[in-house]
């Protein structure tokens, strides 16, 4: 696990700031929504996801469930989770730190949309390959464009966003099993990030 300060941070921060976190986490952002939607599309109908870091399961496990997917929800904090199983009883909620998942099974696909960049470079090293591990389909992440870090502000503390070498990204995907695309997109506050689809190679 990192000893950076700003990155060790973000699951108390999660914990803490849970309700201003559920006000102000409510719709997709307009540049979201045609990623969400080409992660829909390599989906078979009502196939089965795992949304890691769910946060209250809105608005992502909530357009999801309402497009007939069977969700599964991981976050590190119990309050958000609390929150999602109150208006999603029809999800899976279950309370991990995705640096340690080890759920035992695979998913049609996996989505780890503004959550794994929150991790440091090291950790993000340890925790994409157990993501592609529970991918039995397509796995989505969003990220930045180059190996660097970055520090926003939430709730007057420093929010730590983290991201890989393009072509670091692309060789743990290929080692899972994956087949990775990039493509452009406005992330980590900038219009120069990456959201990253991978899709798992047929055997030959």
């Amino acid at each position: 696990m990192t000893a950076d300060p700003s990155a060790a941070r973000i699951v108390d921060l999660y914990r803490e700031g849970a309700d201003d976190w559920i006000a102000a986490r409510v719709e997709l952002a307009e540049e979201e929504r045609p990623w969400i939607d080409r992660f829909i599309a390599a989906l078979p109908p009502g196939g089965s996801v795992l949304d890691v870091g769910c946060g209250s399961g809105r608005p992502i496990a909530d357009l999801l469930i309402a497009e007939g997917f069977r969700v599964t929800g991981v976050d590190a904090s119990a309050r958000l989770l609390d929150h999602a199983r109150v208006r999603l009883p029809q999800g899976e909620w279950i309370e991990a730190d995705m640096r340690a998942l080890n759920l035992g099974r695979r998913f049609d696909g996996v989505l780890a949309w503004s959550s794994l960049f929150h991790l440091s470079p090291e950790d993000q090293r340890q925790t994409l390959p157990r993501l592609t591990a529970h991918a039995a389909g397509v796995l989505m992440f969003n990220a930045g464009h180059a190996c660097e870090t970055r520090l926003g502000q939430w709730r007057g503390e420093p929010l730590h966003h983290a991201s890989l070498d393009p072509g670091e990204y692309a060789d743990i995907l290929r080692r899972g099993g994956l087949a990775p695309e990039t493509a452009s997109g406005g992330v980590m506050g900038s219009r120069d990030g990456k959201v990253w689809l991978a899709r798992r190679m047929k055997a030959s």
